[in-house]
C-alpha cells in the first residue's frame, strides 16, 4: 500500500505542478500523508514539526550564514531530524496515556519545510494536503475497484 501510495502521490505532485505551478512538499510527502489522514494527530505533529523547522530555518539559521541550494535542503531536512528527535523525547517524558504526538517519519517535516521556504508556509500546506488527500481518495477508489 506504501507503494502504492508514493506512485499516486508523484503523479498527483507533477500534475499539480504542470498544472498549476505550486508544489507540494516533495514527491513523495502527499503519498505519506495520505496513508495517515485517518490520524490527525500524527498530522499535527508533522506540522508541527514542520512550522518550527520553517522558522528556525528562516529566522535563525539563515540570518547566520547563506543557505540556497543543497547547502538550504540539507540544513533544512537535519533541523527538521533534530526537531523530531525533541519531539520524541518530550512526548517519551509524558504519561502514557497521552495523545500519539509523533510526526510522519523524521524526513518528511523537513521536506515541507523546505519547500515552505520557497513558496511559502500556507500555500505549501495547503497544496501538499490537497494533494494528499487526492491520493487518499484515489487508493480509496482502487481499494473497492
Amino acid at each position: 500500500m506504501v507503494e502504492l501510495a508514493i506512485g499516486i502521490g508523484l503523479v498527483f505532485s507533477l500534475i499539480a505542478s504542470e498544472l498549476f505551478g505550486l508544489v507540494s512538499a516533495g514527491l513523495v510527502v502527499p503519498g505519506y500523508l495520505a496513508l495517515y489522514l485517518d490520524q490527525p494527530w500524527r498530522l499535527a505533529a508533522t506540522l508541527l514539526v514542520a512550522l518550527v523547522t520553517w522558522t528556525i530555518v528562516r529566522f535563525g539559521i539563515g540570518r547566520l550564514i547563506v543557505l540556497y541550494g543543497r547547502r538550504r535542503f540539507g540544513v533544512t531536512v537535519l533541523t527538521g531530524y533534530i526537531v523530531n528527535a525533541a519531539l520524541q523525547h518530550l512526548v517519551i517524558a509524558l504519561p502514557s496515556e497521552s495523545i500519539e504526538l509523533r510526526a510522519v517519519g523524521y524526513i518528511v517535516p523537513g521536506l515541507m519545510a523546505n519547500t515552505a521556504l520557497a513558496q511559502g508556509p500556507v500555500v505549501t500546506i495547503a497544496v501538499t494536503f490537497l494533494v494528499a488527500g487526492a491520493v487518499r481518495l484515489a487508493l480509496m477508489l482502487l481499494a473497492h475497484a
